[in-house]
Parts: structure tokens; sequence; C-alpha cells
């Protein structure tokens, strides 16, 4: 086969037999089609893109984190000449317009022919071969095959290695074959994570993106050295290094990432941190290292651990347990949020002691703390709390900082004590129980004070402060919270984005959405989406 007549393809979809479905069951070998990988989702794709250049990508629409539309503007903003295929099982106008507005050649919905997607492929397989200009500059293009082909293959590496998927026979052969720094000795995985402030992340696509700098000055230093490098999202960087390590201008592996982290200037406004696994004594078992440094960066919480983490320096033994007792319960039954907060700073600072605990006993704990209440509030309400249903332990563990562990806990406790405050006054009070179901029937008509007040025939100064006085709330904060509960339920279905749903709810501004489903959840929305599909999947 002349290799300057190959196609090359990436398949871009968040279900797995999606994937492996549209690889397998096209015969892309023998139309010159050669499938360069795969990728879950638009951030994974447009980095394989901007290493691989590949002439055609058949994408997805609905994709937790970066959709296919955000990643077909992304490319073109950057000038990747890929003709995109869209595929989608949503027959809607406003994706097919933008779609075409990007450049898109073809929007196909599911399900679909594969007879029609492969005259597809193929007419657009003429298309760019009778622009590539073959006999104009036979050298390059075929180096430029070769580089893509070694990039890919390193690229591939590190998640291999991570799933365990390489012998050692095969690993020698990958080594020798694309002629890679690396070795099949000694190494150790090393973890880069930026995290976001509680209270005022922003979600956007851009996070993704933050530790470009980083990667690249981190790949100017280890050019040529026994390195590999790949981005770990949303906002990571995964390394793996034989040992020992050392380099002209760095004598160890802490002097590197210290230099490097303080070099990003990100200061105050972002914390990054890097955590070093335990060593092992082959690549073939780097994914015991890689777990051991997932573990370790948790210790970022603590404020005096310094940007670099070594899992040596850490004690892991777990404390005893210690059980809440009745005190937040009742001081959510009774709706005093001063005293509210109070317990739980008591309860927080006796997990505190020892001063350092683990940060996944920490998490354990409060997160059973928040599934007890959810289990004793049923008593008292119709059925499981409402306000809080995210997964609690993937929302801690996510957090920043000691105070951001805190802050988020008693937003949780708090949202217990308001649900339960509304329902009682609800069931006291015939008139608020009428303008909450007058709320709850209008949320995604995004009712405003004056409408409840028309309804009821009221004026806006009485309602405003009777239903303040009979539920502790202010109006806006309670239909705010109703939208957060909207928006966590309709999350739990793949089919609903995160920009889609802050649509419903009549959000002008995405970011106020994200902000505002962050202060209440600990998670982005697009983060909350993902761990709650991946905790169904692993489930069933």
């Amino acid at each position: 086969m002349n290799p300057l007549s190959i196609i090359t393809l990436l398949i871009v979809d968040d279900e797995a037999e999606i994937r492996s479905g549209l690889r397998s069951i096209i015969p892309w070998e023998d139309y010159s089609i050669s499938v360069i990988g795969t990728a879950v989702n638009g951030a994974e794709a447009l980095d394989k893109i901007r290493y691989y250049e590949p002439d055609i990508v058949i994408t997805d629409i609905q994709m937790p984190g970066m959709n296919g539309l955000e990643l077909v503007r992304r490319a073109k903003e950057e000038q990747f000449d890929c003709s995109f295929v869209i595929l989608s099982g949503y027959d809607e106008f406003e994706y097919a317009r933008s779609a075409i507005r990007y450049g898109v050649r073809e929007y196909l919905l599911k399900p679909i022919s594969i007879k029609d997607l492969t005259e597809l492929i193929m007419n657009l397989k003429e298309d760019i071969l009778s622009k590539r200009g073959i006999h104009s500059d036979q050298l390059s293009t075929l180096r430029k095959l070769r580089k893509a082909q070694i990039s890919l293959r390193k690229h591939n590496l590190i998640p291999q290695l991570l799933r365990g998927e390489l012998s050692p026979l095969e690993l020698k052969n990958v080594i020798e074959d694309y002629a890679l720094p690396i070795k099949d000795k000694e190494s150790c995985a090393v973890l880069i994570q930026a995290f976001f402030s509680y209270r005022d992340t922003e979600e956007n696509t851009e996070q993704t993106r933050t530790l470009d700098p980083l990667r690249e000055s981190l790949e100017e230093t280890l050019n040529g050295s026994p390195a590999l490098i790949a981005d770990y999202p949303p906002a990571g960087l995964l390394l793996i290094l034989n040992l020992p390590f050392h380099t002209e201008q760095y004598p160890d592996l802490n002097q590197l990432l210290k230099q490097h982290i303080k070099s990003t200037g990100f200061g105050d406004t972002l914390q990054i941190a890097a955590a070093i696994g335990k060593p092992v004594s082959s690549l073939c078992e780097i994914q015991s290292s890689f777990q051991d440094a997932r573990q370790t960066i948790t210790w970022h919480i603590y404020s005096d651990t310094g940007p670099v983490l070594d899992s040596a320096d850490f004690d892991t033994i777990q404390p005893p347990v210690i059980m809440p007792g009745d005190e937040i319960l009742e001081a959510i039954l009774k709706d005093n949020r001063e005293k509210l907060e109070e317990r739980f700073n008591l309860y927080f600072n006796k997990l505190m002691t020892p001063q350092t605990p683990p940060p996944s006993y920490l998490y354990s704990m409060c997160n059973y703390l928040i599934i007890t209440l959810q289990s004793q509030l049923t008593r008292y309400l119709d059925g499981s709390p409402r306000s809080y249903t995210g997964n609690s332990f993937a929302a801690l563990s996510s957090l920043n900082s000691l105070e951001d562990i805190r802050s988020f806990m008693i937003t949780v406790l708090c949202g217990f004590a308001e649900e339960l405050a509304v329902n009682q006054a609800a069931k006291n009070d015939p008139l608020i129980e009428k303008a909450i179901d007058y709320i709850n029937d209008n949320l995604l008509k995004n009712p405003k004070t004056e409408d409840v007040c028309g309804y009821l025939g009221l004026s806006k100064s009485y309602f405003s402060t009777y239903f303040k006085n009979k539920t502790q709330l202010n109006f806006r904060d309670y239909t705010l919270d109703l939208k957060i509960n909207y928006a966590q339920e309709q999350l739990k279905f793949t089919e609903h984005s995160a920009g889609e749903v802050s649509v419903l709810l009549g959000y002008e501004d995405y970011r106020s959405f994200s902000r505002a489903f962050k202060a209440r959840t600990g998670l982005t929305p697009s983060e909350y989406q993902k761990q709650y599909t991946a905790g169904e999947r692993s489930g069933q």
C-alpha cells in the first residue's frame, strides 16, 4: 500500500460500543483508510487532532464536557484541515445549522446506515486526495506520516500501560520499533493537577487547556529524556519516567516539578499540585505507581504540603471512625442555621484529630454524614431530600482545601434545613402551599416574584415578607434552589447536555448557571453528569 494514499481517520464518541462498532464494522484498510485512534469526548479528541492531524473525524454531538460542535469549532479555530462528519440522535435544525456554520461536511442521524457512511467517507477521501498534491513533495509527506505514527504510538502507550495491556515482550518491541527514549526498567508515575476554587470556578472548555504552558515547558525540558507525557482531563498532566531521574539542569525529580509549577505564575489564583507515585521495578507495573499518585495528590488540601507531594512522605493509616451523633440532625429539624454550622464544625474538628488524617478519611466521614442525614430526613419529607442528590464523595474529593470542604458541607446541610422548613411551611400554610405549587408548575418559565403575586392577588412587599417569615428564605433563593434541584435530575440523563439544561432554566449566561450549580453541589454541571453516569454504569 502506498503510504501517500492513506487517509487517516479519528472516531469520537462517549459510548464504547459505538466506538468499537464504527472501528470494526467497516473494513477501513480495504479502502486505504487508517483509523489512528478513538476518543471518548471532545477534549481528548482535540488533543489527538493536535498530535496527528487526521484527515477525517467522525464525532458524536452529545458528549460530557466538550461536545462535538465545540470540538469542531475549536479545531477550525486552530486551523486544522480536518473533514468532520457529525453523528447525532437529535433531528434538530439548530444542531444542523451550527454544524454547517462550522464547515461540517455531513450531519448524519442515528441509527446511521453503514452504506451511507461508507459512501460519504469515500467521497471525502477523493476530495482529500485531490487536494493533497501527492507528487509535489513526497519526501515531506512520508516524514509527516512517520512523525504522526510515532506520536500516535507514544500517545497510546500511556493508556495501554495503565490498563496493563502490554506484555514485557510487546513493550520491548514498541520501544525498539519507534525508538522511544523510555525503557522497561524502574519507573514512576507523576500526576499533576490544577484545582479550582469551590466558589469561584466558572466552567468552560478553557479549563482543559489550563496546563498547556506547563506541558510545553516540561516537554521542552524532557526532550530526549526517558519520559512520556500526556494530558489527564479535565485539567491535569500525567508523566511516566524512568528512575533514577536527573538532567543537567535538575538534580532530581522534585526540583524539576517545583521549578516548572512555580514558572506557571498562577500564584494564589489557582493551585497546582504534583504527586509522585511509588517506584515500580518495570514499566509493565506502572499502573500501581499511577494509583499511588492518585491517592497522594489528595493531600494537596493541606496548605503546608507544598506543590510537590511524594507518597513516601504521608501516613495513610485510617483513624478510627467517629460517628456524627444526633446534634446535627436536631439543628436541621429546628432550622437553626447558626447552630447547624457550629455543630458541624465541632464534628469536623474531631475528624481533624490527629491534625492531618488521610484526605480519603475526611471524604468518607463527610460522605457518610450526608448519606445518613438523607436517610433520616425521609421521615420528615415526602421521600428523600431533593436539595442534594449528587455523588458527594466525588464532589468532596474535587475540592481545593479544608475550608472548601467545610463550606461545601455547610451548604449541603443548610440545603437540607431549607428544604425541610419549606416543606413544613407548605403543609401548615395554604398560601405558601399555593405559592410553591405555582412555582413548581411554572419553573421553566422563570417565574418572578411579580408573577406569583399576580397569581395570589397579593402585593410584592407583603408576599416577600410573608414568604420569608414562613420559610426563612428569600423568594429568589428558594427559586434558585428549585432550579438547581431540577438541573441535577435532568443531568442524570446523558441526552441532556449542561448547556441545554442551562437554557431550559432561563439562564442567559452559562457561566452564571455553572457557578450556581457548583456552589450547591460541589461539582460543575459537566462534572456532575460525568460522575453520576459513571456511578450508574459501574453499578450495572
